[in-house]
């Protein structure tokens, strides 16, 4: 049993606090992505996505964000800041246009439980709702986001308020402005 096990072990006997970080979550999501598969063809394809991971990869690093997860054409990245989440989004989102590419983003902050070199809980749930619910090219926040960049002169628009399937309540939601 390695030392992640044990801890995890020893939080399911009560032995031990679960560890919860306040982080603010990113999901990307390329906007048709099977469709363009098919019309490249898989070479093709596979290139375009080649030079997608790269752009993203180099933006996260840019903005201090942490990739968590690359599932074939979404990214899955946290970041201590929501200011360099939005700014993240909003650079992936701009940099994949010239390549024929849109992106849909969402964002939340939220506290999760450390698990395995990643982060697990509700907020991750949350935030992967909102890029599947985001247009092409926007980037797609809940209330508190938009609440923790209060001052940064970030301006949003008004989406309203929405149910995310599995998540309870509902979230009113913003997207990114400019």
């Amino acid at each position: 049993m390695d030392q992640e096990e044990r801890y995890l072990q020893a939080v399911s006997n009560g032995e031990a606090v679960a560890t919860r970080v306040l982080v603010t979550l990113l999901f990307t999501d390329l906007v048709d992505s099977t469709r363009r598969a098919a019309e490249l063809g898989d070479r093709a394809w596979v290139k375009l996505l080649e030079v997608h991971h790269e752009k993203v990869r180099e933006l996260l690093v840019r903005y201090d964000g942490r990739e968590v997860d690359c599932a074939g054409d979404g990214f899955f990245a946290t970041f201590e800041t929501a200011s360099r989440a939005i700014g993240c989004g909003r650079a992936v989102t701009e940099s994949v246009r010239p390549l024929g590419l849109q992106v849909r983003a969402g964002l939340h902050t939220g506290e999760c439980e450390r698990f395995r070199g990643g982060v697990r809980g509700i907020a991750v749930h949350t935030a992967a709702r909102l890029s599947r619910l985001a247009r092409p090219g926007e980037v797609l926040v809940t209330s508190t986001v938009r609440d923790v960049v209060a001052g940064a002169g970030i301006d949003f628009e008004e989406r309203g308020a929405h149910e995310l399937k599995g998540v309870p309540g509902r979230w009113q939601l913003y997207a990114v402005a400019g």
